[in-house]
């Protein structure tokens, strides 16, 4: 994270936070559920502020919810509810009263929120945070959709092992963030989406690659960094205002649009819709 993000997300979590150190009071809870073979998951989150942690979880498990927060700041809302096979979970923590007395004394350490899914099961993942250090690994997962979106805060987020299904989109949104994900070829995600307002944005598309992909990016102040496989075709147009571009291996051909010359050959492509204000980009192959 680099100091201006840092920064940002400093300040966001003293504006988020409000009661005295001495008034916290912790509390833990568990959630989980029994796979019994649902049809599809839907998995809604809203997260204020702490640290948020996503993986693979036990086959047997339809869910496993762990959680710790200050219950006199903050209010968990979980609810499942299931229809002919269909499951949908939310879950929400967030503020008890958004008119807080902000305090520069508090300090708000040890919330989190650890959240397991199944590998068997169909997914549909939506999930909104604030202020948060987040680290989420997909691999594995059934996943069908993903929508991740993040106020302020140090997000990594992989796809250590092959999606088992065909993600018909994943979609990343981020105010004012470090923003890491590795291993996109492994997403099997068909449209890939990245906007952002201020920060660093590091995007591997490594992987087991079985399909040709597009991703659309989007920055309004910042570095970004992508790395793409050296046997994977890549096409980049490109439509920036004051934005350096760095893209050794690629080959113009006029119009803001840059091949990589295995384009032709290659089995699989990669067409990469790039736009942004002021900042860097920067395409490495690997």
């Amino acid at each position: 994270m680099n100091k201006k993000t840092a920064s940002i997300l400093a300040a966001l979590l003293v504006l988020v936070t409000a009661a005295p150190l001495a008034a916290q009071s912790w509390r833990t809870e568990s959630k989980s559920r029994q796979n019994r073979g649902q049809d599809f998951l839907d998995v809604r989150i809203k997260y204020a502020v702490g640290r948020f942690n996503l993986e693979r979880g036990s086959d047997r498990l339809l869910y496993r919810v762990n959680t710790r927060y200050d219950e006199d700041v903050f209010d968990l809302r979980s609810d499942y509810f299931e229809s002919d096979g269909h499951g949908s979970l939310r879950i929400e923590i967030e503020g008890l009263d958004n008119d807080w007395d902000f305090d520069d004394d508090y300090e708000y350490e040890g919330g989190s929120l650890s959240v397991g899914l199944p590998s068997n099961t169909p997914l549909a993942v939506n999930i909104k945070l604030g202020a948060a250090e987040a680290d989420l690994d997909f691999g594995g997962l059934n996943l069908e959709k993903l929508v991740y979106e993040t106020g302020a805060s140090d997000t990594h987020i992989r796809f250590s092992e092959p999606n088992r299904g065909t993600a018909e989109y994943c979609s990343f949104k981020a105010a004012a963030a470090a923003f890491r994900v590795d291993d996109l070829g492994n997403s099997r995600c068909e449209r890939i989406s990245f906007s952002g307002g201020v920060g660093d944005l590091e995007l591997d598309f490594s992987g087991e690659w079985k399909h040709d992909a597009t991703a659309d990016i989007n920055v309004g102040l910042g570095g970004i960094e992508i790395r793409v496989p050296d046997d994977l075709g890549v096409r980049v147009e490109k439509s920036t205002f004051l934005m350096s571009f760095d893209a050794p291996g690629l080959v113009e051909q006029g119009d803001g649009v840059w091949l990589s010359r295995n384009w032709d050959d290659a089995r699989h492509h990669l067409t990469i819709t790039v736009s942004g204000a002021l900042g860097g980009i920067k395409i490495a192959r690997r």
